[in-house]
């Protein structure tokens, strides 16, 4: 092969909910080659989640290589000049010193730990405040209590507890450590000053040994190792460097306007908006990468859901988004999408209601679609709330992508939604960072904004859309939420 053949190229590796995503960038911005694999989340018990680490391991060695091979067929070869890993945020990994597991992940979704977050409601307010973030269950710090509670021969035998990105990242390099974006959504971080919250962490009686040092996300956190290089089909002593929370590097990906928020539908959904107030009972403040905050508002359930109703209805994904193309109708059943618990509506529970013996399965899904749309419609009145009045969305994710589910968005958002360059924002933005961390910013600042903004899609239907979102919050002030 030619010497002109052999591409520079910056590795992103996304570490998502039940897939890990891999993507090849170009200096100049072009996709050179992408690649995923699928995982499986272990639900051990009611309320709770769980993932082995080998697998996210495995998984990214397939994605990795998957990655390459689809530049080698676009008949690149590729130089790999630097990598990171974004990761679902959340979540506690135990392990050994050189990430050897002690024990399966306790992932974001998991909800055993709601009595150690009400526990925070007990700590001094002088010390929670920093954090900027009101307890949630499925958070570390919750969490790492629990473990402590339940397990603790497994933390007495830990020498990291790592947040998901960082423990492949340690397996990668031989270094354990984590950036703000991913610290900050801990319950353990304090926000202003941008450390570990030491009071309130000896408060809780946690292990602070076992939290690893900060550092920036574009700073460098070590280089690939001879074992992993192999894993991957790398070479080794590529630089690594420190990597980012999911959201934050979708959002560094998607760079929005000053004027819109980002939307990113996946396994779950997450509004977010750049810049941010303190932080309201609804809504989370993280850090951005560069410095700065960003607020969100999130859904858990979202892409899982849908797949849960797809699947026992026993329906194609095509079929299934196809339905938000049918026009809107007042007989429509509702739905309340609330499969998994919510982060700020525990006690929420699905359910359709207004169903009749003249429905069929289609109404089901459509219903759900609707569902699904109304509950992010909730969350946008929360970032509002929040002090956000966004005029329009960039949308991105692998669950945005059917034409008609973003129609069916469009109406019921009320917002003209403009699509992201890729759906691999997170991936996209872990690649963006790897290429800051050696000198380079691939595409320039802004580099990912959609090509597509000049094709927005606008309301076509919002009076049915607010009758229908009508008629769900309706049902959902019934059941008390």
């Amino acid at each position: 092969m030619s010497p002109e053949s052999v591409r520079p190229a910056f590795l992103g590796i996304d570490l998502g909910t039940s897939q890990v995503k891999a993507l090849l960038l170009a200096p100049d911005g072009r996709t050179l080659g992408r690649g995923r694999a699928q995982y499986a989340v272990a639900v051990p018990a009611g309320g709770q989640a769980e993932t082995d680490p080998e697998d996210w391991w495995h998984a990214a060695g397939q994605a990795v290589r998957d990655a390459l091979i689809t530049a080698r067929g676009a008949a690149v070869t590729v130089e790999v000049k630097g990598m990171a890993v974004a990761g679902q945020m959340h979540g506690v990994v135990l392990c050994d010193a050189v990430g050897a597991p002690l024990r399966p992940a306790i992932l974001w979704l998991d909800r055993r730990a709601a009595a150690e977050a009400a526990r925070y409601g007990e700590v001094p307010a002088g010390l929670t405040k920093p954090l900027g973030n009101q307890p949630s269950p499925g958070m570390a710090g919750p969490i790492l209590r629990w473990l402590a509670t339940h397990e603790p021969a497994a933390v007495g035998r830990a020498r990291w507890a790592l947040q998901p990105k960082d423990w492949l990242r340690l397996r990668l390099t031989g270094e354990a450590a984590t950036d703000p974006t991913d610290a900050s959504g801990t319950l353990l971080f304090d926000l202003a000053h941008g450390t570990w919250a030491a009071d309130l962490i000896r408060e809780l009686g946690l292990p602070a040994d076992k939290l690893p040092g900060i550092g920036e996300p574009a700073s460098p956190a070590g280089r690939l190792l001879p074992a992993a290089a192999a894993h991957l089909g790398l070479e080794p002593g590529v630089p690594v460097a420190m990597g980012a929370a999911d959201t934050a590097a979708a959002l560094f990906a998607a760079a929005p306007p000053a004027d819109a928020a980002l939307l990113t539908l996946g396994t779950g959904g997450q509004w977010i908006a750049p810049g941010a107030a303190w932080p309201t009972a609804t809504t989370n403040l993280f850090r951005a990468i560069g410095g700065g905050l960003y607020q969100l508002a999130a859904v858990q359930n979202m892409g899982e859901t849908f797949n849960w109703v797809r699947t026992m209805l026993g329906v194609s994904w095509e079929h299934a988004y196809s339905l938000a193309g049918r026009p809107w109708r007042a007989d429509t059943p509702v739905f309340l999408p609330y499969l998994a618990e919510e982060r700020w509506e525990p006690s929420a529970r699905g359910a359709w209601a207004g169903l009749t013996l003249a429905h069929d399965r289609d109404d089901l899904l459509r219903s759900a679609l609707e569902g699904l749309a109304f509950l992010l419609a909730g969350r946008l009145a929360d970032l509002r709330a929040a002090g956000h009045d966004p005029k329009r969305a960039v949308i991105g994710g692998g669950s945005s992508r059917h034409p008609a589910w973003r129609q069916l968005l469009a109406d019921v958002l009320g917002l003209p939604l403009y699509p992201a360059s890729t759906s691999w924002l997170s991936a996209t933005g872990a690649a963006m960072v790897a290429g800051a961390a050696t000198g380079t910013l691939p595409g320039g600042d802004g580099g990912h904004r959609s090509e597509e903004e000049k094709e927005a899609i606008t309301p076509v239907e919002p009076g049915a859309a607010r009758a229908g979102y009508g008629r769900f919050l309706t049902l959902s002030r019934m059941k008390g939420l």
